[in-house]
């Protein structure tokens, strides 16, 4: 089971816009009337209960949402860019990574309401917007704004309300292909199930999902035969039943180390309601010693009032008044909580911020470095390639008291100005 992995996304750009002005028949010199670009996709994460791995991420796991469509004279807006909805497991716990791998946690996909993970980037103005009483023949255009860039950790945690748990060859699988329409790989050796198996059980006209957790060998909370990945699946479960097999050399001792397996990976599994389930009672050995295996357990167990189940999961002995039993404990337990959220509407601009003051100063090269969110943000959506984009900068700069600035500290024609990552020479 792919149950980890990394996941690339890159949200939609914004479109540019559009620099053009209106030229028809009888009106030459029309006024400015580009449109502004369109917003990009963002991206979200969906809970499909239809799917129970990671696989269709591992093959894909780099995702492009689409751009938004550039703006177009007579003031026509280009298109929003199509939102990606990724389907993921319910039971996905989403981390945000960043450059040096740390993880965040972000989300938990407990529902099928979707995620919203990475923002696309808005459109750019077009020429229009620039229009003032004063500057009535604008030709600045604002480049599209660059959409979010995304590194998550998806971490596959099924959700099930029964956790099945045992050494190898005990019957697990046996028992969830009987009891559910699970499809568990049965075999006389161990290991034959290497992967968590979700199986819906049926009580007269309620259900419940047990999971099947792969064999257990001791030292399982450090990775020994996989345990941790195995553990992992099993950290959800409402209720274990702890399967020991009539066979083995010591049950109790078996009975033992799952549970000091349990308390070493996370100590919360631990102290998790049990049953107990003795299985192979079809065998004559299992049988004949069943009180004395019965009273060995209840003290190892430490609770005079539990109870020891002795089933055959190969004949159905017993199977029936377990699942009762299992769904008349699940009954008394509060459910798994996940509460439904809102869909959340797409996001398409991102927050308005509230500029502060610019401020400038001269870097040991000589550069002079301007600290002016408003110009950041316009110059590096702006065509600087263009002397007419230039002047108007230069204008906007004026506007805003900027230029005064840069006077005052003593720019001079050719001098470097950088604004964020974008450098501009004085003129």
């Amino acid at each position: 089971m792919i149950d980890t992995v990394r996941l690339n996304i890159n949200a939609g750009s914004g479109g540019n816009g559009c620099s053009s002005f209106l030229r028809e028949k009888y009106r030459p010199k029309g006024g400015p009337n580009g449109g502004d670009g369109g917003d990009g996709g963002s991206a979200y994460l969906v809970g499909d209960s239809s799917i129970n791995t990671l696989l269709h991420i591992k093959f894909n796991s780099t995702v492009y949402v689409v751009h938004g469509g550039h703006g177009k004279g007579k003031n026509k807006r280009g298109g929003n860019g199509d939102d990606k909805y990724i389907p993921v497991p319910i039971g996905t716990v989403v981390y945000r990574m960043d450059e040096d791998g740390n993880r965040e946690y972000l989300d938990d996909i407990t529902n099928s309401n979707p995620r919203l993970v990475a923002v696309g980037g808005r459109g750019g103005w077009g020429n229009t917007r620039f229009a003032t009483p004063t500057n009535q023949e604008p030709v600045l255009a604002q480049r599209g704004e660059k959409g979010e860039r995304a590194v998550l950790f998806l971490e596959l945690k099924l959700l099930a309300d029964v956790g099945l748990l045992a050494k190898p060859n005990a019957g697990k699988s046996t028992l969830i292909s009987m009891c559910s329409a699970a499809k568990a790989k049965v075999a006389d050796y161990p290991f034959t199930t290497v992967e968590p198996v979700l199986g819906v059980v049926t009580v007269g006209q309620n259900d419940f999902v047990m999971m099947e957790v792969p064999g257990l060998l001791e030292g399982a909370h450090d990775g020994i035969g996989l345990g941790h990945e195995f553990l992992r699946h099993a950290e959800r479960a409402r209720l274990y039943v702890h399967m020991l097999d009539g066979l083995s050399e010591d049950p109790v001792d078996d009975y033992r180390m799952i549970n000091q397996e349990l308390e070493q990976f996370n100590p919360d599994m631990a102290n998790k309601p049990q049953l107990v389930v003795v299985n192979k009672l079809d065998v004559t050995e299992v049988r004949e010693t069943k009180n004395q295996l019965h009273e060995r357990l209840r003290l190892a167990i430490g609770d005079k009032d539990s109870s020891v189940h002795f089933i055959s999961a190969a004949t159905g002995e017993g199977v029936a008044a377990l699942m009762g039993q299992i769904y008349s404990r699940l009954s008394e337990m509060p459910k798994f909580e996940s509460p439904d959220q809102p869909i959340p509407e797409p996001i398409r601009h991102r927050p308005q911020r509230s500029f502060g003051p610019d401020t400038v100063h001269r870097d040991r090269y000589g550069v002079y470095v301007v600290k002016s969110e408003m110009m950041e943000r316009l110059t590096a959506m702006a065509d600087t390639r263009d002397q007419r984009v230039l002047l108007q900068l230069w204008r906007e700069m004026r506007k805003s008291g900027l230029a005064d600035k840069l006077i005052d500290a003593g720019i001079e024609a050719g001098d470097t100005i950088r604004f964020g990552k974008v450098e501009l020479a004085w003129f």
